[in-house]
């Protein structure tokens, strides 16, 4: 593998975007996103684009793994760096929101900016709730799964987070599943104690995906939502609640390759090292989207319908719950004979399997989705 090293010396001022898989060793009056980083080692994961912003005179030594990684340097009169969202922050200043909800398109710096929010919010002595609702590129849940967590430190990633609570879908695409997503949001709202709560969405936009959002903000009782890009914000218009409409992160963009190999980091996060464990069929419930589904020895069957035949089951993405709530993850190998075989990380005990469109690779290195109607 690839890898450049530079020592970067630069004035106040200047803000080094860098690009992942890196390592940036900062010494002088430095910033990534509210967080103070003079003296640390920051490493920075692929895909991830950081704004690193000099106050005073600093020297920042990078090292740049692979092609995919990189750097540039600009200005902050450039609308890069957190400057851009001084209007949001001073809307939580002023209003104190409880539930926040951020919206716009793909890479348009959602997650980023959550992430700046809960640095400002903790280091103001506010605890913060994350919900991170983006089935297709989540941070603190796998893939086909939301999360829920509060912040108790300043981060730099939300990948570095560990959820508390999960809703399981078991879709990577929000469109067709809108009711079960405001569903998950709800219940995890529900169970966090916060001062503040930032809902975190995927980039589904458009008039659909605006119709959907105001339907899940108008659910959550939102009192600020904020709305990263040129969206229409028509569709958002809703009583009680404040709209600030800020500029997209013109971070560099993401490809559909490294959308894809953020997702597969993920699914290795939550699955590899697990074990093979074997369960009886009958001991246990299956459900796929809240519903029941049967497993026969011919295939899964809803309302009398087979919708997959078994042996499509092996290589399955699914969850392990336990009373509805979700324990652990899975990659089911074999249904037969009334017994089924996985490999999970999960130890603990679990009454029913959640099924989803997503078949992983044995070595989780490609995901495959299913087309099943239910």
């Amino acid at each position: 593998m690839n890898e450049l090293s530079r020592i970067l010396n630069l004035d106040a001022g200047s803000i080094l975007l860098l690009k992942g898989r890196a390592t940036a060793k900062c010494k002088g009056r430095v910033t990534i996103l509210g967080m103070d980083v003079d003296g640390r080692e920051v490493k920075v994961k692929q895909g991830k684009v950081l704004p690193i912003e000099v106050h005073d005179s600093a020297t920042i030594s990078l090292s740049i793994e692979g092609d995919e990684g990189g750097y540039s340097i600009v200005d902050k009169e450039s609308r890069v760096g957190t400057s851009i969202w001084q209007s949001v922050i001073d809307a939580i200043r002023d209003y104190r929101p409880k539930r926040i909800m951020l919206v716009g398109a793909t890479d348009t710096g959602k997650s980023t900016l959550a992430t700046y929010i809960s640095n400002i919010a903790v280091a103001e002595g506010l605890s913060v709730g994350i919900i991170d609702s983006d089935i297709g590129q989540g941070d603190i849940a796998p893939p086909a799964c939301m999360g829920s967590c509060i912040v108790r430190e300043q981060v730099l990633d939300l990948r570095d987070l560990d959820a508390d609570m999960y809703y399981f879908i078991g879709r990577i695409t929000p469109a067709g599943v809108e009711d079960h997503l405001i569903r998950g949001v709800m219940h995890l709202l529900n169970h966090l104690n916060a001062d503040m709560v930032v809902v975190n969405t995927d980039g589904y936009v458009g008039d659909q995906g605006l119709r959907y959002k105001a339907r899940m903000a108008e659910a959550i009782n939102a009192d600020l939502i904020v709305m990263l890009g040129e969206e229409e914000e028509g569709s958002m218009d809703l009583q009680n609640t404040r709209i600030v409409r800020v500029d997209a992160s013109s971070n560099i963009q993401k490809s559909r390759d490294e959308r894809i190999a953020r997702r597969i980091e993920q699914y290795k996060r939550f699955l590899e090292g697990g074990k093979h464990v074997r369960f009886n069929i009958k001991s246990k419930e299956f459900t796929m989207l809240c519903r029941r589904v049967m497993i026969m020895s011919y295939g899964v069957v809803v309302n009398g319908l087979t919708i997959i035949p078994n042996d499509m089951l092996a290589g399955m993405f699914v969850a392990l719950a336990f009373m509805d709530d979700v324990m652990g993850f899975a990659i089911l190998e074999r249904v037969e004979g009334g017994t089924a075989t996985m490999v999970t990380k999960y130890e603990g005990e679990f009454n029913k399997v959640m099924l989803s469109n997503i078949k992983l690779s044995r070595d989780i290195s490609m995901e495959h989705r299913l087309n099943i109607i239910i």
